[in-house]
């Protein structure tokens, strides 16, 4: 086996060519030219044959790691002659080359092969992603609307429920069909990534984003620079966001209401996930922010979420924030039993602070200045002529 020396963290490195593959279900098989077996997936076996260059950090298992270097035999290949399989980390919004051509930056997580960043051009996220392709394949292309058989003018509860009709209709069907499916309403269900795939349908030279901000093992074919610090791809082959099944309860305040879909956020954990009518089964709109510090709900879910993050400057420094983003096809929530009577509990509440929102004024205005203690309250709130039976406690200088 030969084995090179990586030099920034001195890891040793294994480059030998392929001599036969071996095919399995599960797991394939290369023999190198020194003997040894090695352990590849049956997605990276795909694009692996004899004569093949292989290149990848030596670890203690038997089975390759997740960054691989692949150089292919054959002359024919051109530009997508080398495949890289690498874990990615962040991924930079578009910008313009010399040239003008939008592209993304990945950030590569473990760097044991000396590269560092790959330089993914948008019409290749446009291609994978989004899949638009360019020039006279694009009038055969499906739209993801034309998948989940809906218009382009449906809102988030009618985009669920046609996910679920088509789901049903693809029971028996290929398991291409279903992840189409999948990739549709992920794209769809997400605000951000519906806007920008709307854009995309307008113009297909709009710069494409990265969906949910990268994150997860990437496999790409393209071509190394001279310095080897940075791959060029040219065809994104596969994607595998880092996922993580998360179940637990959380207060329905945490969520920012809009007229058709709810954006439910928690700090502590650092995710986030959008709720829509068909999903809770409630139809609500923007007035509910002025009174869900009241509702004591708490709702249940159930849900895959895939890491995603952006960079904020503190101070003279960038620091990534990284955050759990759920998926819209693989989300549910549950509601419990008594959330109706605890509805209208909150929505009286807030109807009574309605009712005598000038008097309460009154008493904040001197709350806003110094503490008062109960029996004082209670005696302003008579001479206000506010029920005695009204809650003191829910008299802050809080916000």
């Amino acid at each position: 086996m030969m084995v090179l020396a990586s030099s920034p963290a001195f890891i040793p490195i294994c480059r030998e060519r392929v001599v036969s593959v071996h095919r399995q279900a599960a797991d394939t098989t290369c023999v190198l030219a020194s003997g040894t077996n090695v352990l590849v997936s049956p997605l990276l076996a795909r694009y692996l044959g004899i004569g093949d260059e292989i290149t990848f950090p030596i670890s203690s298992g038997a089975k390759a790691g997740v960054e691989i270097y692949i150089t292919k035999s054959s002359v024919s290949s051109g530009l997508n002659r080398c495949l890289y399989q690498a874990p990615i980390g962040y991924v930079t919004q578009p910008k313009p080359d010399k040239r003008t051509q939008h592209f993304v930056s990945a950030e590569i997580q473990q760097k044991g092969l000396g590269i560092s960043t790959i330089l993914l051009p948008c019409k290749t996220l446009r291609e994978y992603f989004y899949r638009l392709p360019r020039g006279a394949a694009k009038e055969s292309e499906t739209t993801f609307y034309e998948i989940l058989r809906i218009p382009p003018s449906a809102c988030p509860a009618e985009l669920r429920v046609g996910y679920r009709l088509r789901t049903l209709e693809l029971a028996t069907g290929s398991r291409s069909e279903q992840l189409a499916l999948e990739r549709a309403f992920n794209i769809l269900g997400q605000p951000e990534l519906r806007a920008r795939y709307d854009t995309l349908l307008a113009d297909p030279e709009t710069p494409a984003i990265f969906p949910y901000g990268g994150f997860g093992s990437l496999l790409a074919s393209g071509e190394r620079s001279r310095d080897g610090g940075t791959f060029f791809a040219h065809r994104i082959l596969a994607f595998s966001p880092e996922q993580k099944r998360r179940r637990f309860h959380l207060p329905l305040r945490l969520c920012d209401f809009y007229q058709d879909r709810a954006l439910c956020r928690d700090v502590r954990r650092r995710l986030e996930f959008w709720l829509d009518p068909a999903l809770l089964r409630i139809h609500w709109d923007p007035t509910w922010n002025q009174w869900k510090h009241l509702l004591g709900t708490k709702i249940e879910v159930d849900a895959t979420f895939v890491q995603s993050g952006k960079y904020r400057k503190r101070g003279d420094a960038w620091e990534l924030i990284r955050w759990e983003t759920a998926l819209p096809s693989r989300l549910a929530v549950q509601l419990p039993a008594d959330f109706h009577q605890q509805l209208e509990t909150a929505k009286t509440t807030y109807r009574r602070f309605g009712q005598y929102s000038r008097a309460l004024d009154q008493i904040r205005l001197c709350l806003e200045h110094r503490a008062l203690e109960k029996a004082e309250l209670e005696r302003m709130c008579a001479e206000l002529r506010i029920p005695g039976d009204f809650d003191i406690a829910q008299i802050s200088w809080g916000p």
